[in-house]
């Protein structure tokens, strides 16, 4: 098992879908039937089991690393803001606002497009569409279980900090993070290969998941302005040109596009930082934060998938709608593991939150994760590590230009 390590996860993403294409091509569809011993049936299929491997223990895993690292960020904590850290969270802010706003513009400019979500026939919850009142939207949004996970996290870091055991819980939330990563090493390709034979031996599967690739049409739409908006008003604040600013941050997007996680692209990001003009050892504090909770890419993700998939599901998108799963996708963005599509999980909180039956947010985050892992969840990190580091470049360039009277 320790040689799975060594191989990338898109490689052995890869293989699992094309082993699934394989088995539906030769015609293997008892691999998404009941098992059956004797003459008795198991509800789970071999399909179903492999694809249950990383959605059953997914979900609390998420919201145990959530907990510890809230709970021990905040116990290791020490001093306030700070001026540096209030102007590189403005730009934390702004972008995400930005990315928020170009992402319900793309849904709505896109709205027509089929992403091959229909609901599945049988056992599609479709008898549970009903309209929710606002306030029960923001009821749910507010009482969900990801938010509880926020809650306790705050009320852990006040709890480890009066003990005095910050220290041991940043720790343990470390191993905890890089046991979180092996596990996802092992159990992100079973359950592509399980989501795409399940998906492939429904009727029109395969041409469902052909048309899950149009997601991408307004994903680049919405990251790419996102992007552009970023790198112009890092050339304005630094007073270098567009040029510049790109081939500082180029490696940067090509190790995160390698990687999909936030956090092993830090070493890139402190070199984007460096190249920026940016003193790298006086950037590491906030861009490291922002790896954490800067997630500008994440949040435009989750804000159109949980729109296209309410779409798909019936039940009407206003703007007022979209603006509460705006903020919403923010908020759980912001408690996303930086590790390679863990984000996806987050995606059944807002839609159940917003009436969607929790059968069909489970068939859509199966369906999904293949062409997240392969496709979607690399451009959410380069977005999301961008910001990090032009975020943090131009927080500081403000700072510093400010009279030090005023620094003082």
């Amino acid at each position: 098992m320790s040689k799975i390590h060594n191989i990338p996860l898109l490689l052995l993403v890869f293989l699992s879908a094309t082993a699934a294409m394989l088995c539906w091509i030769f015609g293997l569809s008892a691999l998404s039937s009941p098992i059956m011993m004797g003459d008795v049936f198991v509800s789970k299929s071999i399909a179903g089991l492999a694809k249950d491997a990383l959605f059953v223990p997914l979900k609390p895993l998420m919201y145990a690393l959530i907990i510890l690292s809230i709970g021990s960020s905040l116990a290791i904590s020490t001093g306030g803001l700070g001026a540096k850290f209030i102007r590189v969270f403005s730009f934390f802010i702004c972008f995400s606002l930005i990315g928020m706003a170009v992402g319900i513009g793309a849904f709505i400019l896109f709205s027509g497009l089929d992403i091959g979500l229909a609901l599945p026939k049988e056992g599609n919850g479709s008898g549970l569409i009903k309209e929710m009142p606002f306030l029960l939207k923001i009821y749910g949004v507010l009482t969900s279980a990801l938010m509880i996970s926020i809650y306790a996290g705050l009320v852990l870091g006040g709890a480890l900090k009066t003990a005095g055991l910050g220290q041991q819980a940043d720790e343990i939330s470390d191993l905890f993070i890089r046991g979180f990563r092996k596990f996802l090493q092992y159990t992100i390709p079973l359950a592509v290969f399980g989501s795409i034979t399940l998906a492939l031996n429904k009727p029109g599967g395969f041409e469902n998941l052909v048309k899950l690739l149009n997601l991408t049409i307004p994903y680049i739409f919405s990251m790419a302005i996102v992007w552009i908006i970023m790198v112009i008003t890092t050339a304005i604040i630094q007073g270098r040109g567009i040029n510049f600013v790109m081939r500082a941050v180029l490696p940067q997007a090509l190790v995160a596009v390698s990687t999909s996680s936030s956090m092993a692209t830090l070493p890139a990001t402190r070199e984007a930082c460096d190249q920026l003009g940016i003193d790298a050892d006086e950037a590491t504090p906030f861009y490291t934060i922002g790896a954490t909770i800067n997630m500008v890419g994440t949040l435009i993700g989750l804000l159109l998938l949980s729109l296209y998939t309410m779409k798909a599901f019936g039940i009407e998108v206003g703007l007022g709608d979209m603006t509460i799963v705006g903020f919403q996708s923010m908020i759980f963005a912001t408690a996303a593991a930086g590790t390679p599509s863990a984000s996806v999980v987050l995606l059944q909180d807002i839609l159940v939150s917003q009436g969607v039956s929790a059968e069909y947010a489970t068939y859509v985050t199966g369906i999904i994760i293949t062409i997240d892992t392969l496709i979607l969840d690399r451009l959410r990190t380069m977005l999301n590590t961008q910001s990090d580091s032009m975020s943090t470049a131009n927080g500081l360039k403000i700072y510093h230009k400010k009279p030090k009277i005023l620094i003082k």
